[in-house]
Formats: structure tokens, C-alpha cells, sequence
């Protein structure tokens, strides 16, 4: 069975507001479903989205 995060829970664990983790749904760097008017995260896209942020974060360290 898969297990989803609210958008409250992953702010908790990125440690920003819930309004960034809405940013990321609708610049769709983060994927999520909608049910009804609340947006769910699935934990495999959630580990997407830590794992393509992380290789994000190391070549902007490598070009500055």
C-alpha cells in the first residue's frame, strides 16, 4: 500500500512553510495528486523529489 504526506507533513521534514512545498506542486518540480481541494505527495515522489533537489544543490556548488 502506498503511504502519502500532506503538504503540512513534508514542510515539517524540509523545513520550510507550507506555501514553498505549493510552489514546488505548481512549478511541478515536486509531483502530487489532488483530492479533492488538499494536494497529496506519494513517499516515492517525495524521494524523487529530495533525490533531484540533492543533485541540484552539488553542481551549483561545483559551478560557484
Amino acid at each position: 500500500m502506498k503511504e502519502y504526506f500532506s503538504v503540512a507533513d513534508v514542510a515539517k521534514l524540509l523545513k520550510i512553510s507550507r506555501s514553498g512545498v505549493l510552489y514546488y506542486i505548481k512549478t511541478g518540480k515536486l509531483k502530487a495528486e489532488r483530492v479533492g481541494r488538499i494536494f497529496i505527495i506519494s513517499q516515492e515522489e517525495f524521494g524523487d523529489f529530495l533525490k533531484s533537489n540533492k543533485e541540484h544543490k552539488k553542481s551549483k556548488k561545483r559551478d560557484g
